[in-house]
């Protein structure tokens, strides 16, 4: 891996664990670390956050490429998380000051920059054949089964389309559906353009 990648993939990664630090540090109140940890933990955007700062800072170290696929499927769940955020959730919240900055890393700069990545440099080596984008959707899937089990359990959602107990099933399944089409689109749109981008000499 060209060493100028290494660095980039450090900064992305750096980015992505002090944005989480940050939230972190923000969230804690009298419960303190651990209830800011079970907090956040039951949201989407901070767990593919995490799941984004261990990989790009492995890349780093390592100095190793990752499979296509698991690049593709965080690369589409970053897209996700600022698509998701900026259509249905953004006119929700009003952040102001430190929020507004970490709020914008999550949902904007990270999306941007690993997809970005994923563009110069995760689809210009091989192998990246045989990639089934079907697969790439066991993370959201896995995070949907998650967030339900725990909302059926503590009765909170960390999302306004997933509130069973708001919108009933017949409300939240029609949302998951409409999330995984889009989830399932993209997936072989970003494989058929990963496919033909050229190869770096």
């Amino acid at each position: 891996m060209d060493p100028k990648y290494r660095v980039v993939a450090g900064m992305i990664g750096t980015l992505a664990l002090t944005a989480l630090v940050a939230h972190l540090l923000l969230r804690m109140g009298s419960g303190g670390v651990f209830a800011a940890l079970w907090r956040s933990g039951g949201y989407f955007t901070i767990l593919t956050t995490a799941l984004t700062a261990g990989t790009f800072l492995a890349i780093a170290i390592r100095g190793r490429r990752l499979s296509f696929g698991w690049m593709s499927m965080l690369t589409l769940s970053m897209i996700m998380v600022g698509l998701v955020y900026h259509v249905l959730l953004s006119h929700l919240f009003n952040p102001r000051g430190l929020h507004w900055w970490i709020d914008q890393a999550f949902h904007t700069v990270l999306p941007a920059a690993v997809l970005w990545f994923w563009l110069m440099e995760v689809t210009r080596h091989e192998p990246r054949t045989g990639a089934r984008p079907l697969l790439w959707a066991i993370w959201p899937v896995c995070y949907g089964v998650y967030a339900l089990l725990r909302g059926a359990l503590t009765g909170w959602y960390p999302y306004p389309f997933l509130n069973v107990a708001r919108l009933g099933w017949d409300g939240v399944l029609p949302n998951l559906a409409g999330v995984a089409l889009v989830f399932v689109i993209l997936a072989y749109g970003m494989n058929y353009i990963g496919q033909r981008m050229p190869l770096r000499d």
